[in-house]
């Protein structure tokens, strides 16, 4: 078995200061917590990192490495609503990229873009034999229950259509369904807000707006999730173990009226599920002054122990 750490996290703004230049202190303060380097970081608001030939995922990357003691590397994906893409910095030491497609090449599908196909690189000693997996990150639409549902869509294929094991993660800006989950106080938030991420009964009461999450995960019903993609949230893995701690919102307090609730979610396909430890799940709560917190997100972390058995990609749909 080789462990990968996984980290998710907004990186608010990119940690573009108004010069226009990096202030990689706050990506810094965010990793300080960490017991251990993670192999792997979904990171969300890489704002104008492809600017001025990649210098703001190099400084990233650069960064992390500085502050945990990893040679990073990273690379870029896209997001329409403009250049802020979500970004993977990776330990090439523990992981061997395949595969990432880059946003303008014509060859390109939409359901690829911003997924990763990983090896292992202890897992065997050679690259025809090596564990693989895939990973996706991806930042859903602030704004669109609508467009929010058509990104989950999107990346419904890698569920249980998907042999091969699946960790995804993103800052999707919506909760799912359930009671156990911590819910929103509409009547507080901003109407723009409720008109973004909830969604008027006939009634006249306004819930969460939770199609999109739910698509991946299956809606919540009585005790259980039914129906979704096959994806399983790792919060919720590690709930199910008694975790105090597994449902803790990703943003942060007072970021958004009428409670915090869980926008960061790392979700494992059924092929991925028996590989993921569920008592690793933690959501990061920053601590000291909050003008010094690194974002308004939280950042949240989880491992998974890859076995050597693990199939290569081969005859995996196109």
């Amino acid at each position: 078995m080789t462990r990968v750490g996984t980290a998710l996290f907004n990186c608010m703004g990119g940690c573009l200061r108004s010069d226009g230049g990096y202030d990689f202190r706050r990506l810094q303060r965010a990793a300080a917590d960490l017991d251990a380097a993670p192999a792997l970081w979904l990171i969300n608001e890489a704002k104008l990192w492809r600017a001025n030939a990649n210098v703001g995922l190099h400084g990233a990357a650069e960064a992390l490495s500085d502050e945990l003691g990893v040679p990073y590397v990273g690379v870029l994906g896209t997001c329409p609503r403009g250049p802020i893409p979500p970004a993977i910095v990776y330990d090439p030491t523990v992981l061997v990229l395949r595969t990432w497609w880059n946003p303008d090449d014509p060859y390109g599908y939409a359901d690829k873009l911003n997924v990763a196909r990983f090896a292992v690189r202890d897992s065997a000693p050679d690259g025809d034999s090596r564990a693989e997996f895939l990973t996706w990150v991806d930042h859903w639409h602030p704004d669109s229950g609508t467009i929010r549902r058509q990104e989950a869509a999107r990346l419904s294929r890698y569920g249980r259509d998907t042999r091969l094991p699946v960790i995804g993660g993103g800052d999707l800006n919506a909760n799912a369904s359930g009671p156990h989950l911590p819910q929103r106080d509409w009547t507080v938030a901003s109407s723009q807000r409720r008109s973004a991420e909830a969604r008027r009964l006939p009634d006249g009461t306004w819930v969460a707006d939770t199609e999109a999450v739910d698509h991946l995960l299956g809606y919540w019903d009585g005790d259980r999730r039914v129906a979704g993609c096959g994806y399983h949230a790792i919060a919720e893995l590690a709930w199910q173990t008694g975790s105090a701690t597994a449902l803790l919102p990703t943003v942060n307090n007072n970021i958004d009226s009428g409670g915090a609730i869980i926008k960061d979610w790392l979700v494992a396909n059924p092929a991925m599920v028996p590989y993921v430890d569920p008592h690793s799940y933690r959501v990061h709560i920053p601590s000291g002054d909050p003008a010094n917190w690194p974002s308004d997100h939280r950042l949240v972390t989880a491992a998974f122990d890859l076995a050597e058995t693990c199939p290569p990609l081969g005859g995996e749909p196109r």
